[in-house]
């Protein structure tokens, strides 16, 4: 985060500076630090693959959400084993607690943020998907 700073534009418009004050907001709590910190040196420390293709999980468990399915039901299950084929409970849990550790609604809405100053097209937030992805895997 610290390698992409955000700067006010010199002519900001309502939206960039009602951004850059909620993000002077966000960056200024110790929780929210604490928390980017902590997914820092999880991401730092991860002997996993460096490359995690989320679209299958944004794609089934997203349609699974959308569609009201419940993380614990035969649907969610099948969701779950639809994307991620094959894995044991304790695999199951691993991956729920992998995800978790990346799940923060907060660094999903600082990155929203940056691209508002940045003048970025806005992205679809993929956390209530993960969310689900993490319930369903634990259920």
């Amino acid at each position: 985060m610290r390698a992409m700073p955000a700067e006010l534009p010199d002519d900001p418009t309502t939206e960039q500076v009602q951004a850059w004050v909620e993000l002077a907001e966000l960056v200024s709590d110790p929780a929210f630090r604490a928390r980017v910190r902590e997914m820092a040196v999880a991401g730092a420390q991860s002997s996993g693959p460096a490359e995690f293709d989320a679209a299958p999980f944004v794609e089934h468990a997203g349609a699974a959400l959308a569609a009201g399915v419940a993380p614990d039901s035969p649907q969610g299950r099948a969701v779950v084993e639809h994307i991620a084929p094959g894995l044991d409970p304790a695999a199951r849990a691993e991956l729920a607690t992998t995800i978790a550790t990346f799940t923060d609604r907060r660094v999903e809405r600082y990155w929203a943020l940056l691209g508002v100053l940045n003048g970025r097209a806005p992205f679809p937030p993929t956390v209530p998907v993960f969310e689900w992805t993490v319930a369903a895997l634990r259920a």
